[in-house]
């Protein structure tokens, strides 16, 4: 029977600012920087903050650089209000998280994502997210990023619980493939309605599994 569901933010409670936005090309643009070097750029760095050892500001600072700007850093206030007026929140997977966890549920419920600590804080002051979980399991926090093992590792341990009794729901088939290699259970969800049907799923099995041992 499942006894943590682990959850990812961006594709399942959030969209993912910096893949499906103007984030990026509005920073460029303010400034000079080339917008397709910005994005190689901070592919080739974003570990740096994922995994807490930069600040993600400082981060986005060496990105612009490299693709054509001259910045000692970047407006942090300006850069702040770009990026959480590209969040958008899903109102249907907060409303069946908040559903579960105000039914009761013995089920351990780990947030399981990539993100900058700032990033994290930000969106918790606006969202307040991160208190529908009892564990956060944020790649800054754990210290390694998916799809490494060790994030699983991590984010098991956590959670006090073996690989084969988790529930990991995820937008990017490379870390679902990386968590099924690791012994957990996986689903791939897409869109806002992802993770209320991914729920929904997860209570019919745990309705038999109970039913079982009955």
């Amino acid at each position: 029977m499942t006894r943590a569901l682990l959850v990812d933010a961006g594709g399942v409670l959030f969209n993912n600012v910096t893949e499906e936005t103007d984030f990026l090309l509005l920073l460029a643009r303010k400034h000079g920087a080339d917008p397709d070097e910005l994005r190689r750029h901070l592919d080739q760095r974003d570990r740096a903050y994922e995994i807490g050892r930069r600040h993600v500001h400082e981060v986005l600072a060496d990105c612009l650089n490299a693709a054509g700007a001259n910045l000692v850093s970047v407006e942090r206030d300006w850069t702040d209000a770009l990026y959480l007026d590209s969040v958008r929140a899903y109102d249907a997977a907060f409303t069946a998280l908040r559903l579960l966890r105000e039914s009761g549920t013995d089920l351990v419920l780990a947030l399981a994502n990539n993100e900058a600590e700032h990033w994290d804080d930000l969106k918790n002051a606006h969202y307040g997210h991160l208190k529908l979980f009892d564990v956060i399991g944020s790649s800054w926090r754990l210290g390694t990023e998916k799809p490494r093992p060790e994030y699983f590792r991590r984010l098991l341990a956590a959670c006090d619980c073996p690989p084969g009794d988790a529930l990991f729901i995820d937008d990017n088939p490379e870390n679902v493939d990386a968590a099924r290699r690791y012994g957990v259970r996986a689903l791939h969800i897409t869109g806002p309605s992802g993770l209320p049907a991914a729920l929904s799923l997860l209570d019919r099995d745990r309705d038999q599994g109970r039913a079982a041992c009955e």
